[in-house]
């Protein structure tokens, strides 16, 4: 796990915890503790409770590494391009399945934050349609991770969430108890503005 990928992972996380920080690179928990101390050793990270965020210092050594990292500036930005088209889409079928899905059986929120299988010809319609976008966005997570190897973390996870979808498991559209569609695809969109050094669209 390189030195990169922690700094990363904290960018994007805001405050992460060892686990996540794992879960993100794809390593043991051991590996991501160990690399969090080292970051709070030389002073890269702080640690805040249990959970851990990006120093000043930090985040000027991320700049660094980013200005050193090998990869087709070109591709990116083409890619980029892709990204925030299947971005666009992506969010409004997550909404459109939000406004759709039936409430969860013990009366919390919708099918993108609960657990109850859709059971009307519109939600299904929206989830069809979500699970469409969501195997482009898989695709354009995989075409990334051939120009920005580190991003594979970021296709794999995705993958992950198409897959849990796929087998009608609505929990991975937005749930912040799972590693869901919407969370990993936030993740690697500010992955892709800090690496290409773009502000978020308001």
């Amino acid at each position: 796990m390189s030195s990169l990928a922690v700094l990363m992972a904290l960018r994007v996380r805001g405050r992460a915890t060892p686990a996540a920080i794992a879960a993100a690179a794809g390593v043991t928990l051991g590996e991501a503790r160990a690399r969090v101390s080292e970051a709070v050793a030389a002073g890269l990270a702080d640690a805040d409770a249990d959970r851990f965020v990006l120093s000043a210092a930090g985040h000027t050594q991320l700049a660094a590494l980013l200005a050193r990292e090998a990869l087709d500036r070109e591709a990116l930005d083409a890619l980029y391009a892709a990204f925030l088209t299947n971005d666009a889409c992506l969010k409004a079928r997550i909404t459109a399945w939000q406004l759709a899905a039936p409430r969860s059986h013990s009366g919390g929120a919708a099918n993108g934050t609960g657990d109850a299988p859709a059971d009307s010809a519109e939600a299904a319609a929206a989830f069809a349609d979500l699970r469409a976008v969501a195997a482009e966005a898989r695709e354009i997570a995989a075409r990334l991770a051939a120009v920005v190897p580190r991003h594979a973390g970021y296709a794999r996870r995705l993958g992950a969430a198409v897959d849990a979808l796929a087998v009608g498991d609505t929990r991975f559209v937005a749930s912040p108890r799972v590693d869901s569609l919407h969370q990993v695809w936030f993740e690697l969109h500010q992955d892709l503005l800090v690496t290409l050094g773009r502000e978020r669209a308001g």
